[in-house]
């Protein structure tokens, strides 16, 4: 039967039926997911816009202006303070564009496994292309302190500082504001413009205001903080064996540094393939066999959005970035050494406190939006999720690294590193452990990582390959 032998009233049913189906085929066919970093935890829409100009758009892109002065002050011998500076700030944009333009590469595939298996290993470029550089360098106490510290600012700091600001600060997002524009002229004429109070928590509403509260106790998904946490642990305990292996070849067995070197390297290479393994385990726990018990999307089914870049234009974006970043670190790098010597400032102390920043902070600031938002559950995705990714695959990552270039790193991270890394962890496990958080969790996560500032601070620069 043609669309011509029916009745009108069935064509337009058939016709509005066909447009639904090309619809939500069309819908199906461009929607898209992006992950929260180094998870396949879902990120909430942009409101912000899409595209190049939602890439580029933020606060964060005036540093932009300190990359031509950054290579300017290394080719013009400038100060290594300048250059230290200024190719620091000049990273801090180019982090989160590099971070929004793998995004958008993994969005523009379509699929969500390949979408969360892309995040789940470049989800930490900026730590990997700074580790590689640094190698080359052969700072192998900067590159020990940087995975370290960034392993112990997205814990200890972000964690911390999400869960104080949560517990104390409730914040109305903008999707929440729309929802409940419909319903505030009839509670206005209801009060009859009556209650004060009333209209200034609507005004609060209007404008994405914020309220601090009292007795606030956020929740969360217990299984994937303790999946992350459990996998933190798993990384402590590889790194402690090593470094108490080296410790005690070095002092009961009496080797010297070439004959440590030859038992120790082939040892944290393998160990780093097992830690991979590990990693790669983990990856196909969260994404394939048990996806659905691992997502946690903060309470709200948010909408996904259309792929605003080709995948072209993304990988394009992807490699021009990378070039810079990999550039701009390898200026960093190089002035890391004359930095410390003029500035008295220790080169753990840089790598466990500063670097850190350099890759992290735009997913610091949204960790801490999302709890106070009540989404505690993507704030400890963005904490502990991109914890776990730096612990069980940047840091092996660097020693294979290493062993392709021929740089002897290795597992050894030093007796107190191991235990700042290891007490850490089991301090956040405790934290974790009830899927709950109030806001004096965080107070004590960000007085932590203040006294381990201030250990690094006084801790000496190492001499040759010694390791604290």
């Amino acid at each position: 039967i043609s669309s011509e032998d029916l009745p009108t009233g069935l064509k337009s049913i058939s016709g509005a039926m066909a447009e639904d189906g090309v619809g939500s085929r069309r819908a199906e066919r461009h929607n898209t997911t992006r992950f929260v970093k180094g998870t396949n935890v879902k990120k909430p829409s942009n409101f912000e816009g899409t595209g190049l100009i939602a890439i580029f758009k933020h606060p964060l892109s005036i540093f932009m202006i300190c990359v031509p002065f950054g290579i300017w002050s290394y080719y013009a011998r400038w100060n290594s303070a300048y250059t230290f500076w200024l190719n620091f700030f000049a990273m801090l944009p180019m982090a989160k564009i590099l971070g929004d333009i793998t995004e958008e590469l993994a969005a523009g595939l379509r699929n969500d496994l390949l979408a969360g298996l892309i995040n789940a290993t470049f989800g930490n470029a900026v730590e990997m292309v700074i580790t590689v550089q640094t190698l080359r360098g052969g700072l192998y106490a900067v590159v020990k302190a940087t995975l370290l510290g960034s392993v112990l600012s997205n814990v200890l700091l972000v964690l911390g500082m999400s869960f104080l600001f949560g517990g104390l600060v409730n914040v109305s997002g903008k999707a929440e504001a729309k929802m409940k524009e419909e319903r505030r002229p009839s509670v206005r004429n209801s009060q009859k413009m009556e209650d004060p109070e009333l209209l200034e928590k609507l005004e609060k509403e209007e404008t994405g205001g914020y309220t601090i509260m009292a007795e606030k106790v956020q929740t969360f998904k217990i299984l994937g903080a303790m999946v992350n946490t459990s996998m933190l642990l798993l990384s402590c305990l590889s790194f402690t064996l090593v470094t108490v292996f080296g410790t005690m070849m070095a002092g009961q067995y009496k080797m010297d540094s070439a004959s440590l070197e030859e038992v120790m390297l082939p040892v944290s290479r393998t160990c780093s393939i097992i830690i991979i393994s590990a990693y790669v385990a983990y990856i196909v726990f969260q994404l394939f066999t048990h996806r659905t018990v691992m997502a946690d999307t903060g309470g709200e089914d948010d909408d996904e959005e259309e792929s605003s870049i080709t995948v072209t234009t993304a990988a394009v974006l992807l490699f021009v970035m990378t070039s810079i970043v990999a550039f701009c670190s390898d200026l960093l790098v190089d002035s890391i050494e004359s930095m410390t010597a003029d500035a008295h400032m220790g080169e753990h102390f840089i790598g466990i406190i500063l670097l850190p920043i350099v890759g992290n902070a735009c997913e610091h600031a949204a960790a801490v939006r999302f709890a106070m938002q009540d989404k505690p559950g993507l704030s400890i995705g963005i904490a502990v999720g991109s914890s776990t990714q730096i612990a069980l695959f940047v840091v092996p990552f660097s020693v294979l690294v290493g062993w392709c270039i021929d740089r002897p790193m290795d597992l050894n991270f030093g007796a107190l590193n191991v235990t700042v890394m290891t007490l850490s962890v089991i301090v956040v496990l405790s934290m974790v452990v009830d899927g709950q958080s109030n806001w004096l969790q965080g107070y004590l996560l960000c007085a932590a990582y203040a006294v381990i500032a201030v250990l690094f601070w006084y801790v000496p620069n190492s001499t040759g390959d010694e390791t604290i």
